[in-house]
């Protein structure tokens, strides 16, 4: 996996810690906010490992979808959760990763950050193909099911919904692609190591 490309997403959530747990941790919450997934649920029985599997479902074109199965690892409560995924569908670039997410529960709100990598598929083209577009395009859709979450906890009801137009995500890409930069006070996301410093951090509770 390419270390200096892992895909980092964070957000600044207005919200106590218990709340963005529940609604990330969820299954069908998670499936609500996350712009990557169609459908998120559990499976029956567990891996060899004795880790519960979970299925992950995303609609493409014309009627199809990448099928893939995840797996959380260790989890600490409130604190940290870490996680791993694979596909054996030939849709998916993806092969498999694995990745973290973290809550850091602050007065005024929750830091909470992700960072994941994985291995592509297809030889030489998938090679070519997750680094020209298809990262970009998913560290992007992370970072705008981020931005859904944070506005889901900090009231907006109508985000989860809303934000799951293909289009608005679609116009959203094209600004960041050309160089456009978060709003204020919004999730953001690179492509790094996942230990570079963090803005986030440093902002004054809202309000």
């Amino acid at each position: 996996m390419a270390t200096a490309r892992k895909i980092v997403v964070e957000a600044w959530i207005p919200s106590p810690v218990e709340l963005v747990w529940e609604r990330s941790q969820d299954a069908d919450m998670h499936a609500s906010w996350d712009l990557r997934f169609t459908t998120i649920g559990y499976l029956p029985g567990k891996d060899a490992r004795g880790y519960h599997l979970m299925d992950y479902r995303t609609r493409i074109a014309l009627g199809m979808e990448i099928v893939g199965v995840g797996r959380y690892l260790h989890s600490t409560p409130l604190r940290h959760s870490t996680f791993e995924f694979d596909s054996e569908d030939w849709k998916s670039i993806i092969r498999d990763g694995r990745g973290i997410w973290q809550y850091e529960p602050r007065p005024g709100g929750t830091h909470f950050k992700t960072v994941y990598d994985y291995d592509h598929r297809h030889g030489a083209l998938g090679r070519a193909l997750d680094w020209l577009v298809f990262r970009r395009l998913l560290q992007l859709a992370t970072e705008w099911s981020f931005e859904t979450l944070r506005q889901w906890c900090a009231g907006d009801e109508t985000a989860p919904e809303r934000r799951r137009s293909r289009l608005r995500f679609g116009l959203f890409f094209l600004r960041r692609w050309l160089g456009g930069k978060p709003s204020a006070g919004a999730a953001r996301s690179w492509l790094g190591t996942g230990k570079e410093p963090t803005e986030l951090l440093d902002m004054p509770p809202p309000g």
